[in-house]
């Protein structure tokens, strides 16, 4: 055996590449974990360098500070959501009227069911207050207000939806199909049901219907 083909041949930047991708991607989804569950001060790099397996050096050499990883962490959660959201919603649901709306709720509370992090993420930034909330209020939660604002509008001006102050209205639908994903330990303890069941998911989407809408 010759010195050339015993010696290991290097990665090819390719390679090295997507080695570092898929670096990235882990300590994403350990940040967005911790994140979801501390907060931004109460998460720990060290902590999500350990639970994605990799050196905490490599948070710094992939997204320089903890401010930046907490922004990608937002940023991967509602690409995640736009991505997720049906196009059939994500095109015709500021048009339309009670059909779109009971789509669209069925879909967020499924979507909410599978990631009771992002709920979880945006009431640590909330608690939190200060510069991660602008902006991500500016970039992302104001924008998702805006788009589905007047849908609510004309439900509740044509008597479909409760006669209060939209935003008020807005919340409390967001609330109603968060809230059961990020009390499902509580709900198991107290009444022992999942609510990630699928029976329970689909349950609670017609509940949250009921309550609001008026047909």
């Amino acid at each position: 055996m010759t010195a050339s083909s015993s010696t290991k041949a290097p990665d090819t930047p390719s390679i090295r590449q997507q080695r570092l991708q898929n670096t990235g991607k882990a300590i994403l989804a350990s940040a967005v974990d911790h994140f979801s569950r501390r907060g931004f001060e109460g998460a720990s790099l060290r902590d999500i360098a350990l639970d994605a397996g990799v050196r905490h050096g490599m948070i710094r050499h992939i997204y320089r500070t903890k401010e930046e990883l907490w922004r990608q962490a937002i940023a991967f959660l509602f690409d995640r959501m736009e991505r997720e959201l049906p196009a059939s919603l994500s095109v015709s649901e500021p048009k339309g009227g009670v059909a779109g709306f009971k789509a669209f709720i069925r879909w967020y509370v499924g979507y909410c069911a599978r990631h009771p992090e992002h709920a979880r993420l945006m009431v640590q930034l909330s608690i939190l207050e200060g510069p991660e909330l602008e902006w991500t209020a500016e970039r992302y939660i104001g924008q998702g207000y805006r788009w589905y604002q007047p849908v609510v509008e004309r439900l509740r001006e044509s008597g479909n939806l409760p006669d209060v102050d939209p935003l008020t209205l807005s919340l409390m639908l967001t609330a109603a199909c968060q809230m059961p994903y990020l009390l499902a330990p509580e709900i198991r303890a107290v009444a022992g049901r999942d609510v990630h069941a699928p029976a329970e998911i689909d349950a609670h989407a017609e509940a949250v219907i009921r309550v609001f809408l008026r047909e």
